[in-house]
């Protein structure tokens, strides 16, 4: 070896995993002529990671350029790198335009699948199952024809969804047509007596529609079988207010607050509930005897069907009691500002419900169900009160910049804002009480 070749060796230790070697290695060339034969030397050349490519990796974490020599990075004898293979979403080099455009879109977009053309299969059909419901819903004074044509369409989807749940083991697609007929069993319920009020007598009759095709659906299908069911705990509270109102003759603002009051008040006892029906228990031990004995071993299949039961039940009792809440709020903002109050005051503690909320699912039903119901009584509430829309539009325009300033523009933890949200929580919840006998004017 001539005496410049010497000098321009860079004497360092070069380590992959548990491998180390300490080399000479030209200076003056790029490294990435050098990593093959470093990964050669160190026995890693495998053609997976042959295939991602190789760099090297100063101690402090830094990576060395391939495109530049050792000796212009300023890498000096005694050096220690550490030869890793390359990630695979790292940078990439590409020689060919088509090749770069290929692999972006190959792993940058989402392909569309049979799974996406069958979602949006069932999600066409709902609509367009959905428009031709609310077109029988005009036609509802055509009397029994109408109510039997929706009444067997409802019947054929629960049917459907059967087949759909046991025969095609598409559960999903199942719970979509067995909800589909619930909104044709309410079309058959109002269409069975077209002469009925639609908020009165009507809700009887479509909450009895229902409540009879929305356990069906729970019974057909083979998944979500609580939440189909939530459909029969709505529509038997709209027997309920149906029924107390036209047969009994009670006030229909009386039986909306007691039943929005009783609603809310559910909705927000929801992890207690899914707690104790999950049946889960530490089994602590009471005597010397259990104390020292061995413990028993956790069943984890058996902890995972509880827990998801329990999960469900929740998420079941959520749709259902935000649902009964928003068919309770055009008649409560009707009545006048105490209604109004009580409907938004609900909503309000049912979207702060969601920071008891671990779940994405609870979390996003608590503020769908919360935002709907918001949405719902400000549009009853300019429908009904013309007097009241600058003040509303004032209010629901503050509201939502508070929500960016706090969410988007500034987003941290504040313990503060915490703390006092728990406490307008509290306070909501005591005031829906007293709101509901302000409404009804009992106070």
């Amino acid at each position: 070896m001539s005496q410049s070749a010497a000098a321009s060796l860079v004497r360092l230790s070069v380590s992959s995993g548990t491998r180390r070697a300490d080399l000479g290695i030209p200076g003056s060339i790029p490294v990435a002529e050098i990593i093959p034969d470093l990964a050669r030397e160190l026995g890693v050349l495998e053609p997976h990671s042959a295939s991602l490519g190789y760099r090297l990796m100063r101690a402090d974490g830094s990576t060395v350029d391939s495109d530049r020599s050792l000796a212009a990075q300023g890498i000096e004898d005694g050096s220690v790198l550490a030869l890793e293979p390359n990630r695979v979403d790292g940078d990439k080099v590409y020689d060919d335009v088509v090749e770069a455009v290929a692999d972006l879109v190959e792993t940058q977009f989402t392909p569309w699948t049979a799974a996406n053309s069958a979602g949006t299969a069932v999600g066409a059909s709902v609509v367009l199952f959905v428009a031709a419901a609310y077109a029988l819903f005009t036609a509802r004074d055509s009397g029994l024809l109408v109510a039997a044509l929706s009444g067997a369409c409802a019947l054929l989807l629960v049917g459907a969804a059967a087949v759909l749940a046991h025969v095609r083991k598409q559960p999903a697609a199942a719970v979509a047509l067995a909800l589909t007929g619930v909104v044709y069993a309410v079309v058959a319920g109002y269409a069975a007596v077209p002469e009925a009020r639609l908020w009165g007598e009507g809700l009887l009759y479509a909450g009895a529609g229902a409540t009879v095709v929305g356990l069906l659906g729970a019974v057909a299908v083979t998944r979500h079988r609580l939440l189909v069911g939530s459909t029969a705990v709505l529509g038997l509270a709209m027997v309920v207010l149906g029924a107390l109102t036209h047969t009994v003759g009670w006030d229909m603002t009386t039986v909306a607050a007691a039943t929005f009051v009783v609603a809310a008040l559910v909705g927000n006892v929801l992890p207690w509930v899914g707690i104790s029906t999950s049946r889960l228990t530490t089994h602590p031990p009471k005597t010397d005897l259990e104390i020292f004995e061995d413990v028993p071993e956790v069943q984890r299949e058996d902890v995972r069907r509880q827990v998801a039961a329990g999960h469900e039940l929740m998420v079941a009792l959520g749709v259902a009691s935000s649902a009964v809440m928003v068919l309770c709020t055009p008649q409560l903002v009707s009545s006048g500002a105490a209604g109004a109050l009580l409907a938004f005051v609900g909503f309000v503690v049912t979207l702060l419900r969601t920071r008891h909320s671990r779940t994405r699912t609870t979390v996003l039903i608590a503020m769908v169900g919360g935002i709907v119901g918001i949405a719902a009584a400000s549009v009853a509430a300019a429908q009904t009160h013309p007097d009241w829309r600058p003040l509303l539009a004032l209010g629901l325009a503050g509201a939502a910049a508070v929500v960016v300033a706090l969410a988007l523009v500034l987003p941290r933890t504040r313990v503060q804002l915490g703390r006092v949200a728990d406490a307008v929580e509290g306070v909501g919840l005591v005031a829906l009480l007293p709101l509901a006998a302000f409404a009804v004017g009992l106070l």
